[in-house]
């Protein structure tokens, strides 16, 4: 199986040379950074590492995928790599052996620098998980009932949202709605057939869209239980500011997909000051 990584980078060269010099130990086919307009050194640290470089404006993380896929057409799989990830040999190894097993799209578990795992698939979105959150409602229930809450199948049926609280790896691929592009392993075909991310989608969501729409054609979405990626996460959106652009691309998200109270709870979000 050719697999071409996708980095997308922005003002990231703090952060490459761990993540390009993670995907150099792999057996890649290549390695493709597309740059958006970074004021940084992020495409002189990235030429070290790989001549395919592409320099672009900053129209989107899915509009540098999408060029960056583009460039490399021979490819069989993309993995969709941040610049502020690392994977070992065994964990790409994983992702691997969970698209021979049919998954269209598959992304490991999310390890955070503190050891912690955070959130890397789920069910579909949920305004009311939106609003819960916003509001930090949350927060007051212990961290040993989220765990009992999550850890019940029957109350998971009832309620998807509660997946979420369940982020401890497992054994086996598990099928999900959608996984995160964080670190998402993706059959080219099934990429090329959907058409790509949609890029009205400028950060946040479009990994989310991606899944729906391969998952309409058929697709299946995997969380690699057995593959764990390390992520410092938002590196690079923390100075124009995370939350803005999450429901920005919350609100895209629910315009596409959502009712009309979802969408009128969308923009109502967008606007909240929590």
């Amino acid at each position: 199986m050719r697999v071409v990584a996708i980095v997308v980078s922005h003002n990231s060269a703090h952060d490459l040379p761990e993540s390009l010099g993670s995907l150099s130990a792999l057996p890649l086919d290549r390695t493709v950074v597309a740059d958006n307009a970074s004021t940084d050194d992020s495409v002189a640290v990235a030429a070290r590492y790989t001549p395919h470089v592409l320099r672009r404006a900053n129209d989107g993380f899915g509009a540098g995928v999408n060029a960056a896929a583009a460039s490399a057409p021979d490819a069989d799989a993309y993995l969709l790599f941040n610049p502020d990830c690392r994977i070992a040999e065994a964990d790409f190894a994983a992702l691997v052996a969970a698209l021979h097993e049919g998954f269209a799209a598959v992304a490991p578990r999310m390890r955070y620098p503190d050891g912690r795992f955070g959130v890397s698939s789920g069910s579909a979105p949920s305004m009311a998980k939106e609003w819960i959150a916003a509001l930090r409602l949350d927060e007051a229930v212990p961290p040993g009932l989220k765990r009992r809450l999550a850890a019940s199948s029957l109350l998971r049926r009832a309620v998807p949202m509660l997946a979420y609280l369940d982020v401890t790896p497992t054994p086996g691929t598990v099928a999900v709605d959608w996984v995160s592009g964080f670190c998402m392993l993706v059959r080219a075909d099934a990429f090329r057939a959907a058409g790509g991310f949609d890029e009205r989608f400028f950060l946040y969501f479009e990994d989310v869209d991606l899944c729906a729409r391969l998952r309409a054609a058929g697709g299946r979405i995997g969380a690699a239980g057995r593959s764990v990626a390390d992520h410092r996460e938002s590196t690079s959106t923390a100075v124009v500011g995370k939350k803005r652009l999450y429901r920005d691309g919350m609100t895209v998200y629910f315009g596409l997909y959502g009712g009309r109270v979802q969408r009128l709870a969308a923009r109502a979000l967008r606007r909240f000051p929590g």
